[in-house]
């Protein structure tokens, strides 16, 4: 709510030109029945034919005007809504930037895809049916209650009477909906989950011949989402009998009790027609409010899911550098100092871990599936934060950097490729904006992929599906790895992003980046030895920890891990066991 507050706060302009119209549009709609109170009493039942002509003109002007407030008003209900839909959307997505990898998890990407289209859709749909049609209801009954009061306070009473029960039987009505309309988006989330996973793993569901289980489930998932849906329906369809019921009971009770005032003189026939008409346009209103309203708990609920995230505290804040350190001559562009992280309070996947990564030089980082090697790459473009230790990028702390100028420094090859829509030259100017065609092409030439490239119709300006579907496993892996190399950047990090290259392949693309790239500092995530064995440092990890640093000849000699990883690729090599028994050999 504190959100919506403060979008009326810095659109005060369109929010009072808003209210003017509604009140415009209220007033219009007020006159009507009191200038027929005054036709009926001064005009017709005087005879005077000159008076109902200017009062019959008097209502044409009020109604047109109120007419005219009522389109103007509604056009500025729905620019408000629109505005405010465009601004939430836009602090939701940036919202998501700033959040880590572990905050976006803990919503599910479903969900958050759900809040920011769904939960936003609802928000604007009843922004504008609250502006046109909640809000006026309350003023047009206070206004009725004290009009007929004005005229006979014993009137009054019974319109009344019906606003109190009718607004009584909405609030408990409310009551019972409004935890049900939560579930409901809950349950649309759960929907939307499995929708995902099905279009996603479509070709196993096809492979393992399984489409009449994940039938069955996802039918599950629509049952669920359609019995919440009928229970908020059942519990809300009362509201409309009892508002019909209500008015039926008022009209009776008006022309009952206002016959017996008019009949002793009381009351004039044109008051309580003006009465009966205030009577009408009040319960009418609220018949409206009553279904705008069946619709405000799913909105409550879906304004409170979206708050979820926008005011979710980021896990990942810059913190302000004291005191920047001096950047001495020959000091490591990268330092990693007894790191320790973890997810979410599991078991370290990071264990005190420390190394460098010196500028102009290959650092390689090996390690079996769930070792962790992935994991120092996250924590060095900062995607995450690290329990204990520190991060040093050229001798600043890693968590005093300011996003913007990471990003600047890294350029990053993910380890699944990932091609965006549009053309290959999009693509990798998203590396460099500024990347001029000759950039574009030596990028390509490093990364192997210049062959086929050229053989596309239109070259680097060839259409990409979205995901780069229209392209091979390989063919994306070359492309993201251009992507990176367009991007000037003092450190280049390589994510397992030569799996997908055949050995010949990945030679080159090493050759090529040895040669045309001298100068360039490279960190390498691998699994493949291959890979890595011309870096100028190798780092194995195991479980978390580094158990050996050096070159591949000598990790060779003196690391069992490293030899177990080289016997596993049919890498044949002699070398002394790491238990320090040199009498003993390795030969495969």
């Amino acid at each position: 709510m504190k959100h919506l507050i403060l979008f009326f706060s810095k659109n005060k302009k369109l929010s009072l030109l808003t209210l003017l119209s509604l009140i415009i549009q209220v007033l219009g709609t007020l006159a009507v029945p009191f200038l027929i109170g005054e036709l009926i009493d001064s005009g017709i039942a005087s005879n005077n034919y000159s008076l109902v002509m200017k009062i019959g003109g008097q209502m044409l002007a009020v109604a047109l005007a109120g007419s005219a407030a009522a389109i103007y008003g509604s056009y500025l209900s729905a620019r408000l809504a629109a505005l405010y839909g465009y601004e939430l959307r836009r602090n939701f997505y940036h919202k998501i930037q700033l959040l880590s990898i572990q905050d976006v998890e803990s919503f599910n990407i479903s969900s958050l895809l759900t809040r920011m289209m769904n939960d936003v859709t609802n928000i604007q749909r009843s922004m504008v049916m609250a502006l046109q049609l909640i809000i006026p209801a309350p003023i047009i009954c206070l206004f009725a209650v004290v009009m007929t009061a004005i005229h006979s306070p014993k009137l009054a009473s019974i319109p009344l009477l019906a606003i109190v029960l009718y607004l009584l039987s909405v609030n408990y009505l409310l009551k019972k909906g409004l935890p049900l309309s939560r579930e409901i988006q809950i349950r649309l989330d759960k929907m939307m989950v499995k929708l995902r996973e099905f279009f996603n793993g479509m070709m196993m569901i096809r492979a393992f011949d399984k489409q009449h289980v994940e039938e069955t489930k996802l039918n599950q998932r629509f049952t669920d989402y359609a019995d919440s849906m009928i229970r908020v329906n059942k519990i809300f369809a009362f509201l409309t009998p009892i508002a019909y019921l209500l008015m039926g009971l008022v009209f009776s009770l008006i022309i009952w009790f206002g016959g017996l005032l008019v009949g002793s003189g009381q009351l004039q026939i044109g008051v309580v027609t003006a009465v009966i008409e205030y009577s009408v346009l009040t319960l009418a209103y609220l018949i409206v409010a009553a279904m705008v309203i069946v619709t405000l708990p799913r909105s409550l609920a879906s304004l409170n899911r979206v708050n979820e995230v926008l005011e979710t505290t980021p896990e990942i804040i810059t913190q302000a550098d004291s005191a920047a350190p001096s950047i001495q001559e020959g000091a490591p562009f990268v330092r990693f100092q007894h790191v320790t992280f973890a997810y979410n309070g599991a078991e370290p996947v990071l264990n005190d871990i420390s190394f460098d990564i010196l500028k102009g030089k290959t650092t390689a980082i090996v390690g079996g599936t769930g070792s962790g090697k992935s994991t120092i790459a996250k924590v060095l473009l900062h995607l995450t934060t690290i329990q204990k230790g520190h991060i040093l990028i050229d001798g600043q702390e890693l968590k005093t950097i300011p996003q913007a100028d990471l990003i600047h420094k890294i350029s990053y090859v993910p380890q699944k490729a990932f091609l965006f829509s549009g053309t290959i030259a999009s693509n990798l100017k998203m590396g460099y904006a500024s990347a001029t065609d000759e950039m574009m092409a030596q990028a390509l030439e490093i990364a192997q992929a210049t062959d086929f490239v050229s053989q596309q119709d239109q070259g680097i300006h060839s259409f990409v599906a979205q995901g780069g579907t229209n392209f091979s496993g390989g063919q994306k892996q070359r492309l993201s790895i251009a992507r990176a190399l367009v991007k000037p950047a003092q450190l280049y990090i390589f994510d397992d992003s030569f799996s997908a290259l055949d050995y010949q392949t990945d030679a080159l693309l090493r050759h090529s980046l040895a040669t045309q790239m001298p100068e360039a500092t490279f960190l390498i995530v691998a699994q493949r030895l291959s890979t890595i064995k011309d870096a100028d440092r190798i780092i194995v990890l195991d479980e978390g920890r580094i158990v050996g640093q050096g070159t591949h000849e000598e990790l060779l000699k003196n690391n069992q891990t490293y030899q177990e990883f080289a016997f596993s690729q049919g890498i044949d090599f002699k070398g002394g066991n790491s238990d320090g028994d040199d009498s003993k050999t390795w030969e495969f």
